[in-house]
């Protein structure tokens, strides 16, 4: 079945701010070589120093959580540290996470949540979730970071109370949120929990810094399926042109060198990027 996923939609489309940068060869080189919907391919280098810090802060959060005795030790921050292998790492790398996971075992804010789900964000792809648009369905795969069950109040003049389903996505570093990616997840949301108030937000683990809870009405929501099923259907009808015609690739995924192509995962194959 055709799928989609917010990765796939910034593939198509860049965050506002990055449509200098942006390069559909590259998705053409990631869709061809087999990426998996919610992964990048990497090049023949090390992750980024920020993907690093990203993945590695994501799991020691988890870690926390696996084994809340560590939130009390006295070197419990160490002790996540240990497991999670960060002294074998990069100094740049090491630098960044373990004032992280010191914030968090100071100050662990999902202490007091009822966790429904905690990603250790290197586990494998969640279940896709079939999403129907009409006569056409999809495959949606959107991986939560976080899930979470709060009861807030119905109103401030009453004492009477509702559940809400919040979905907290985790950064790092100094990266702006993407709106699209919250979409996606309240889509995910309101399949998997049909009966819940949903409400998703960002949450930066090294600078402690929160987005505001974003939400989607029903109306909202069927546009968000509508635009992600025009992707899904886009991006498979490349592919079957692609293996119907190898020779039609750079039409498909017309380049966009720059200086920006020293960075990108395939500029070791891509003749585009033999010049910038």
């Amino acid at each position: 079945m055709d799928f989609a996923s917010y990765y796939l939609w910034s593939q198509f489309e860049p965050a506002l701010g990055w449509e200098d940068t942006h390069c559909q060869m590259q998705r053409g080189w990631r869709s061809t070589l087999g990426a998996k919907p919610l992964e990048s391919i990497s090049s023949p280098l090390a992750a980024t120093i920020w993907q690093k810090v990203g993945k590695l802060a994501q799991q020691g959060v988890s870690e926390f959580h696996r084994d809340p005795l560590l939130l009390k030790h006295p070197r419990g921050s160490e002790r996540v540290a240990d497991r999670l292998y960060l002294y074998y790492e990069l100094a740049a790398v090491r630098d960044r996470v373990l004032p992280i996971l010191r914030q968090y075992q100071a100050q662990p804010w999902l202490l007091e949540q009822e966790i429904l789900l905690l990603n250790r964000g290197d586990e494998p792809l969640p279940p896709p979730i079939e999403i129907r648009v009409g006569d056409y369905s999809f495959e949606l795969f959107a991986a939560f970071d976080c899930v979470v069950r709060e009861v807030v109040p119905m109103a401030e003049s009453t004492t009477a109370q509702r559940d809400r389903i919040h979905i907290i996505d985790f950064k790092t570093g100094l990266a702006d949120f993407d709106r699209r990616q919250a979409d996606v997840y309240l889509l995910a949301g309101s399949y998997l929990y049909p009966d819940c108030e949903i409400v998703a937000s960002f949450y930066n683990l090294e600078t402690l810094t929160s987005s505001e809870l974003i939400t989607a009405t029903p109306a909202r929501l069927a546009q968000i399926a509508q635009k992600l099923a025009q992707i899904a259907q886009l991006h498979q009808q490349q592919l079957q042109e692609y293996r119907r015609d190898p020779d039609c690739f750079d039409r498909l995924f017309p380049p966009h060198p720059g200086t920006h192509c020293r960075a990108c995962s395939f500029n070791y194959r891509c003749g585009y990027a033999m010049g910038c």
